[in-house]
């Protein structure tokens, strides 16, 4: 799968995580040229010491991890420590209760305001949305506020939940989302093959959260 590396994006974000995975995990950005490393808030700096200033691979915090339902200002704190920590991607959870609420209209506030905050440090945002508990039409609708937003990234999960890896669903995705916005997809216990068949159909980052080796 080494013709892979270049896509793959290495997550540390299980509750469990060891400072040894953390070490494993930037060996393999280091020696096998993989795309990033996506962390908690808490390991960003040390990560970023590790890593050096200036390494090409992107260092991504995670912000209102895994739920989103934090305020926005504790997002925007969590975002701004995170920048200044040395992240250069910020990873935004979909406040998904806030969705399925009359709250909702506060969502297209909250992603043009942290989008507002990180392009200002000309780093890069990726919305995450919880897709296995989204119906189509919520699921079109996320995608065009983040899209209209001027988010850079959207990524299809967070991860955390035990979802079985689907390809269609991913592939779905994928087509839902604008060519003009790059597309992250969660691939824990997918085939190299699956894996291949997201990156021929355009996905730019396969989100992994198991050692490669």
């Amino acid at each position: 799968m080494n013709h892979l590396f270049p896509y793959i994006e290495r997550t540390l974000l299980h509750p469990g995580v060891t400072i040894s995975e953390q070490y494993s995990a930037l060996d393999d950005v280091t020696q096998l040229g993989l795309a990033g490393l996506t962390v908690a808030p808490f390991w960003v700096k040390k990560i970023r010491r590790e890593l050096g200033d200036d390494h090409p691979a992107v260092l991504s915090a995670v912000v209102g991890y895994p739920y989103g339902y934090q305020r926005t200002e504790a997002k925007q704190l969590e975002a701004e420590l995170a920048l200044k920590d040395g992240a250069t991607e910020i990873e935004v959870v979909l406040n998904t209760s806030a969705l399925f609420s009359p709250a909702s209209v506060w969502l297209k506030i909250e992603f043009a305001k942290l989008v507002a905050q990180v392009h200002a440090q000309e780093k890069l945002l990726t919305v995450v949305l919880e897709s296995t508990l989204l119906d189509q039409e919520q699921r079109l609708k996320m995608i065009k506020l983040a899209t209209d937003a001027g988010c850079d990234f959207l990524k299809n999960e967070t991860g955390s939940f035990s979802a079985p890896f689907s390809l269609d669903d991913a592939l779905r995705f994928r087509e839902d989302v604008p060519r003009s916005v790059g597309v992250k997809i969660v691939v824990n216990g997918a085939a190299d093959d699956e894996m291949e068949r997201l990156v021929a159909a355009g996905v730019e980052r396969l989100a992994l959260g198991q050692p490669l080796r």
